[in-house]
């Protein structure tokens, strides 16, 4: 083969590789770009002045940028109230993920028992079972309890179909332990607690992390659960308190953006900051050796 034939064939080679490329990197863009474009108009929306949020011709840019909708949401809707209702009752939900959901899930992943494929298969159908199927009996046992309106009823609620999910990835992470550790642990004189909190805990920070965020983002979006066991402004949630911007002759539109704005910035922060270990904790254990 003649260095001219070479030369010829690597050009077509590189020229095709170059199309390929360019051509994944439009679709992807214009995928981006429509995964986007209502995240910026909710953002450039809760910008705008009511004269153009209200016009009847479309506005791509807001010819001038207030703050009046952020204003009123904490002025006259209780943005504040909702923030911290919302923050607390996610807090207790992973709190209480985090405490239960390791030891489960190791008493799941290390010892046999009689009954165990029930458990697991109880497991998931815990998750499969639409909650609109069982917030009326949830209301009944937490107003027999007198626990309605309460912080105590919401994190219990939520804790108990994001448990399910936590327990199962959890046991799957702790799965792909090497049991040796444990025996490890043992000689050394480690109770089964000690070994939960010494080495198993450490080792699956990645899927940790994930099961955190997963519980967090359906706690934080959830509105049924709060609308069914709360009626007042001292435990209602976020999703929620968008509910109030739907008023009697019309919608706010305007604090409406605002509040969805201030809404998914918390999200995206606690996203961010487990970042570190989300990506590793959600592809652990994918490939096997």
């Amino acid at each position: 083969m003649t260095s001219q034939a070479r030369t010829s064939r690597g050009f077509r080679f590189s020229g095709r590789r170059l199309a390929e490329d360019t051509a994944t990197y439009v679709v992807l863009s214009v995928v981006l770009l429509i995964m986007m474009t209502p995240i910026l108009w909710l953002i450039l929306t809760s910008i705008r002045p009511l004269v153009e949020i209200a016009s009847t011709r479309l506005i791509l840019i807001p010819r001038r940028l207030v703050l009046d909708n952020y204003l009123a949401v904490f002025r006259d809707y209780e943005m504040a109230a909702y923030l911290q209702n919302t923050l607390i009752v996610c807090g207790g939900v992973i709190a209480s993920n985090m405490v239960i959901g390791p030891p489960a899930a190791y008493a799941m992943s290390r010892y046999r028992f009689r009954g165990e494929k029930a458990v697991l298969f109880g497991l998931v159908f815990m998750r499969m079972i639409p909650l609109v199927a069982v917030i009326l009996p949830l209301f009944i046992i937490f107003s027999t309890l007198r626990l309605l309106n309460s912080y105590a009823a919401l994190i219990i609620a939520h804790t108990a179909f994001k448990l399910p999910v936590t327990i199962w990835l959890l046991r799957a992470f702790i799965t792909d332990l090497p049991r040796e550790l444990d025996d490890s642990a043992r000689v050394d004189g480690a109770s089964p607690l000690g070994v939960i909190v010494r080495i198993v805990i450490p080792l699956i920070k990645p899927g940790l992390a994930a099961t955190a965020v997963l519980a967090f983002l359906a706690t934080w979006n959830d509105l049924l659960v709060t609308l069914v066991l709360s009626n007042t402004i001292k435990t209602e949630m976020v999703a929620l308190g968008l509910t109030k911007f739907v008023l009697e002759y019309g919608v706010a539109w305007g604090p409406l953006t605002a509040a969805g704005v201030l809404m998914f910035i918390p999200t995206v922060v606690f996203v961010f900051i487990a970042e570190r270990y989300l990506v590793r904790g959600l592809t652990m254990g994918a490939v096997k050796e």
